[in-house]
């Protein structure tokens, strides 16, 4: 009697442990398959911390939710700017920068901030729209940035910045970054207007002397 439940219990673990061994052979070999096969099929899924809705990462894409989160994300890092959180705020965004782009880049963006720490300024820039361009994984966000040197406001003006990335090994780097000033652009063509017209004017009014 005690024999056979024995001889029971002893099939039964044989069995049990056959299976188990099956089941790690299978689970190797998936693990190699997807490896071997799928590694740049990769894609992580992440839900940042107030973020809505999810986003992800593959070797060289990444999602357009992504990018614009992270475009907003280093525009508000380089469009508000302090004489205390100046220096600091180059250092983060010069150690995003994509290695490979230019050094000048990166110098650009640490004499901003000790230009700013210096000459005591002090902006703020308010997002307001956000254009995402996939394909070339560039982020333009706009709004108004006002600037102000010590406590005298010098000037508000709206501003574009725009911030393109390199995608690679499931990372964003900062591959450019600047900013451009459209009421500034138009009032240099509304002036070089006016001179072309003044010039015009003169040159009629000398034909008919």
């Amino acid at each position: 009697m005690l024999y056979e439940k024995w001889v029971k219990e002893w099939k039964s673990a044989l069995a049990e442990n056959f299976f188990l061994r099956v089941l790690c052979l299978v689970m190797a070999a998936a693990l190699v398959v997807n490896t071997i096969f799928f590694r740049n099929k990769d894609r992580i899924i992440m839900v940042p911390p107030k973020i809505e809705k999810s986003v992800w990462v593959e070797n060289d894409k990444v999602s357009d939710s992504y990018l614009e989160q992270m475009g907003i994300f280093f525009a508000t890092f380089a469009g508000n700017m302090s004489p205390v959180n100046a220096e600091y705020n180059a250092k983060v965004l010069a150690e995003y920068t994509n290695p490979a782009s230019s050094a000048e880049l990166k110098n650009e963006i640490v004499t901003q901030g000790a230009y700013f720490k210096k000459n005591n300024i002090t902006q703020a820039f308010f997002p307001e729209n956000v254009k995402v361009d996939a394909e070339k994984k560039s982020v333009s966000v706009s709004g108004p940035a006002i600037r102000y040197i010590g406590s005298t406001k010098v000037s508000q003006e709206n501003i574009i910045m725009t911030v393109r990335f390199k995608v690679k090994d499931y990372t964003l780097k900062i591959d450019e970054l600047y900013f451009d000033y459209p009421e500034r652009v138009k009032k240099q063509m509304e002036e070089e207007e006016r001179a072309k017209r003044k010039q015009e004017l003169k040159q009629q009014a000398g034909g008919k002397t």
